[in-house]
């Protein structure tokens, strides 16, 4: 088992959930990620979360999460985000941008 001197800061995502899910993604490619901060707590509010792997590990980390960005990009690409119409900032940021709200309601 390593110490926690051996693991070093990989980034920063807000919300246990994300923090989970990104440890979650390293750790089924064999990377032994951990996260640091206010994980969980009495109340939901979002709170920034360091996400820590092995110094060994670094830039497998690193090749994962942005090879993971990339792909979501080109997702993107091919339903029309990143090259369809221009969307609102409410529609692109945020839990709340996943959700499109009706016109005219």
């Amino acid at each position: 088992m390593e110490s926690a001197q051996d693991f070093v800061y990989l980034t920063t995502v807000v919300g246990s959930v994300a923090g989970h899910l990104v440890v979650g993604r390293l750790r089924a490619e064999g990377v032994a990620a951990t996260m640091r901060g206010p994980v969980e707590g009495p109340y939901p509010f979002p709170s920034e979360i360091d996400v820590l792997v092995p110094a060994a590990d670094l830039d497998l980390a690193r090749e994962i999460l942005l090879a993971d960005a990339v792909e979501a990009t080109f997702d993107e690409m091919g339903r029309g985000g990143a090259t369809g119409p221009a969307r609102s900032r409410r529609e692109r940021s945020g839990p709340s941008g996943w959700f499109r709200r009706r016109r005219g309601r």
